[in-house]
């Protein structure tokens, strides 16, 4: 669908053209007015101009005697032609009326030029506007999206779009506000879970949902207190959330409180024994990602990765997970990153995600700081997000962050993919 024209802009500043047009042709007939068709009023204004300035030498006193001597003459001469314009009879010509000055009158015109300039100007700046992204290069006015901007460059997914549509049509229901920041989540859309879930938690502040989608956010951004506190409201609202239980349980393991971890796995299993060995087998990950943490310190630069646990299917990855990974969970990926030659941005953090070829959230995430390119990073199970072993396929992505901020992704990072991948294999991958 082609972007609507704004007419009435168009018509303004054609109107605007028009009026300043026919200002310029009706000052300029103004002018030349006095001079057309009277050849004996041009004569003597020259006269009258050259006997001004001839009476002004007369006043310099630096003149000589020679020189003064000539413009005298001159100056006598002039007044003898300007008598020779009183007629025969020797009579005074009526005085025209006191004209005005001609160098005010040049800068009133001036002025009033400018002036019209500017107003145009001022008012084709204020009609023009940035050009959005998706926008005609031509000033055409983009669509605009239902819902609010969000960080990710690819195309909207249809189910997305019905959530989009659906909260537009029902703004006040936090129903589906959750729903949709649930999908951008799953999307990994931090910044649009986050404004959605802020608009959720502004009409219903103890909504158990929206206080454990934005708690998964501050823990992306590395806000561990702020991040606890939201789940703890979270788990207090509804206790039968289990995936607040979780997502708090994995906030104090990271922050190495396996004791209280372990009292948040117990409580969910209390509100739901029937997914009581799903739970314990997620916490005994937790414990041996945090060994292996421990004998490897430089696998734990980035104990706060991008990225967050699933929402509604948190144990789903563990129970999906196949024998051959869960019995070798040391196996890794070895990455060997490149920097293409033509990439905008040189340096700051490098992500490493890998995720289900399905999409989602990420399984597994590695920060590093961006040293001498090319290096080789080291993508294990250490790195996942729930302690899961690495699924036996997987997408595998890079980014080289400008800022550091897992929330914003600026189209200049450079970035690479891959699809396919199993644990054990070495990947190249050129971000560009």
């Amino acid at each position: 669908m082609n972007p609507s024209i704004d007419w009435k802009s168009a018509i303004a500043i054609l109107i605007a053209g028009v009026i300043l047009g026919v200002l310029v042709v009706y000052f300029n007939k103004r002018r030349n007015a006095p001079t057309l068709g009277n050849e004996n009023d041009l004569e003597r204004n020259d006269l009258e101009a050259k006997r001004d300035a001839l009476v002004q030498q007369l006043r310099d006193p630096s003149l000589s005697s020679e020189e003064r001597e000539r413009v005298e003459l001159d100056t006598a001469d002039a007044l003898r032609r300007l008598d020779a314009f009183s007629g025969p009879t020797g009579s005074q010509p009526v005085a025209a009326p006191l004209a005005m000055n001609p160098t005010i009158k040049g800068f009133i015109w001036g002025a009033t030029s400018v002036a019209a300039l500017a107003a145009l100007g001022y008012f084709v700046m204020q009609q023009a506007k940035p050009r959005e992204e998706g926008g005609e290069i031509t000033g055409g006015v983009a669509q605009s999206q239902p819902a609010p901007a969000t960080t990710s460059t690819a195309p909207t997914d249809p189910m997305t779009q019905q959530l989009e549509a659906a909260v537009k049509a029902q703004p006040n229901n936090t129903q589906l506000r959750n729903d949709l920041a649930q999908a951008y989540l799953e999307r990994d859309n931090l910044m649009a879970v986050f404004q959605q879930t802020k608009i959720v938690l502004e009409q219903s502040p103890d909504d158990s949902r929206a206080l454990t989608l934005q708690g998964l956010v501050r823990m992306a951004m590395g806000a561990t207190e702020e991040a606890t506190s939201l789940l703890q409201r979270a788990t207090k609202s509804d206790p039968k959330n289990l995936d607040g239980w979780v997502a708090l349980a994995w906030v104090y393991a990271q922050s190495n409180r396996m004791s209280d971890a372990q009292k948040m796995i117990a409580e969910a299993a209390r509100q739901a024994p029937q997914d009581k060995a799903r739970l314990e087998q997620v916490f005994n990950q937790m414990q041996q990602q945090l060994a292996q943490q421990r004998a490897t310190p430089a696998t734990a630069q980035n104990t706060l990765p991008e990225g967050h646990p699933a929402i509604g299917e948190t144990p789903a990855p563990v129970a999906a997970a196949s024998p051959a990974a869960a019995s070798s969970p040391s196996a890794s990926v070895h990455v060997t990153l490149d920097l293409d030659p033509g990439a905008r941005q040189r340096s700051g953090i490098v992500f490493v995600i890998a995720r289900n070829a399905s999409g989602g959230p990420p399984v597994a995430v590695k920060r590093v700081v961006a040293g001498t390119f090319p290096f080789n990073v080291e993508l294990t199970s250490a790195d996942s997000m729930m302690g899961q072993p690495l699924p036996p396929t997987f997408r595998l992505e890079a980014r080289l962050d400008g800022d550091g901020d897992p929330m914003t992704k600026p189209p200049t990072d450079p970035t690479a993919m891959q699809d396919g991948v199993a644990p054990g294999a070495s990947v190249r991958l050129a971000l560009k």
